[in-house]
């Protein structure tokens, strides 16, 4: 089962904190047989990737995704097994410049149309284009879009601009493949806006705010202070059994998160 995180905080130094108090909807088993998980987060403003590769006949833990980790901003993306062999290039999330991406699900038949999708590119984005997958095309046609519009380096893009742009690629792809992306979860972000789609596969949220328990810190006051003043926002695809943190959005949802943990929920 393929999995997908992204988390916006206001505190560099609780993500983890937080993370580890949704443990539980985010465990994989080992009998989704996970092939590998890929995790980006920034730091001083750039994006940085990990991606690892899961042993044979082993689940993925949440801590696996946030060991050592200290970031504002997370997107993590656990890969399903499939015929081929684990493959770096493959993998998500996939990052261009300051822009991150991971998606789950099928876009109907993009990665049939993989050469006419990079001619409509720029070269500078058709040359970045890696590997075989619909997710690292979808994401390309997107950049082009925002490059289009001259928003491609602007950090202080508003959310709503990518809203839009997420719409435009959702239609240059229909125009691709002659049929609406049929299912899928696409989460990107360039570490101070996060924007999401979904179609047909669940999507949730949780709004939080303060940390009630944390087994990664001391207890002490200072930390007791600083885990009540968290505010974050977590958007999930594909969890088990969220539970009450959790709220699923409707399908055919389109969401974005601003640099101020403000949260809004539109359609495509």
């Amino acid at each position: 089962m393929c999995r997908l995180l992204g988390m916006m905080c206001n505190d560099e130094d609780l993500l983890t904190c937080a993370i580890a108090e949704v443990a539980e909807a985010l465990k994989i088993p080992a009998s989704s047989r996970p092939a590998g998980t890929g995790v980006a987060y920034y730091q001083n403003e750039e994006p940085l990737l990990r991606k690892r590769p899961v042993p044979k006949d082993s689940g993925v833990e949440y801590s696996q995704w946030i060991e050592n980790l200290t970031s504002n901003v997370l997107l993590a993306h656990a890969l399903p097994a499939g015929q081929q062999p684990w493959k770096d290039a493959q993998a998500q999330p996939f990052r261009f410049r300051k822009w991150v991406f991971g998606m789950c699900g099928e876009l109907g038949g993009l990665a049939e149309q993989r050469e006419t999708a990079l001619r409509r590119l720029p070269e500078f984005l058709a040359r970045n284009v890696q590997g075989e997958t619909e997710a690292e095309l979808m994401f390309h046609l997107l950049l082009n879009r925002m490059f289009a519009s001259g928003t491609l380096n602007d950090l202080g893009v508003a959310p709503e601009t990518v809203s839009r742009q997420i719409l435009e690629c959702l239609d240059d792809i229909h125009s691709l493949t002659r049929a609406a992306p049929e299912r899928f979860v696409m989460i990107v972000t360039n570490g101070q806006i996060m924007a999401a789609a979904c179609r047909k596969l669940p999507m949730h949220y949780s709004h939080r705010e303060g940390i009630q328990s944390c087994s990664l810190h001391e207890d002490s006051e200072q930390q007791r202070r600083l885990h009540r003043r968290f505010k974050g926002i977590m958007l999930g695809a594909n969890l088990i059994d969220p539970g009450h943190e959790w709220r699923e959005v409707a399908d055919g949802s389109l969401l974005t998160v601003s640099h101020e943990l403000e949260l809004r929920v539109a359609q495509l």
